[in-house]
């Protein structure tokens, strides 16, 4: 059972950003030109997240969509974090991406991926099993 929470979680790691949706991250953009510089974040530097470019829905996850925060069912205390360097935190170190399917360093099983929506892909472990939801944390 241990295992299957893992790999369930792993495939929730389907990776990606604690991020605002391109909207609003054009509205914060516009917000930060006009208003006066503040300090620099006190956030560690693996947990930075970079601007998503737009995925469209039924393809598949760029590296940048996938970074950041991700749960099965919106189970965000059992989330995996995708970092920009390929390091992660949860049951393995390092990930990769490479067509759609998520690699982790250390996990024989491969997850494939698809974007549902800008918080939401769709996984496969090993690109048969059933689908799982998984939702970005934010």
């Amino acid at each position: 059972m241990k295992l299957r929470v893992i790999l369930a979680a792993t495939a929730a790691l389907s990776l990606a950003a604690c991020g605002k949706s391109d909207e609003s991250a054009g509205a914060a953009a516009q917000a930060s030109a006009s208003a006066p510089a503040a300090e620099p974040s006190m956030a560690p530097a693996a947990v930075a997240t970079t601007a998503a470019a737009p995925v469209e829905p039924g393809s598949e996850p760029t590296k940048e969509f996938l970074i950041g925060k991700w749960a099965e069912a919106g189970e965000c205390d059992l989330a995996l974090q995708f970092n920009a360097d390929g390091t992660m935190i949860g049951p393995f170190e390092r990930w990769s991406l490479d067509g759609g399917v998520l690699a982790m360093e250390g996990n024989p099983s491969k997850i494939h991926l698809k974007v549902v929506d800008p918080d939401t892909m769709e996984s496969r472990l090993n690109g048969t099993a059933p689908p799982h939801k998984l939702t970005r944390c934010k």
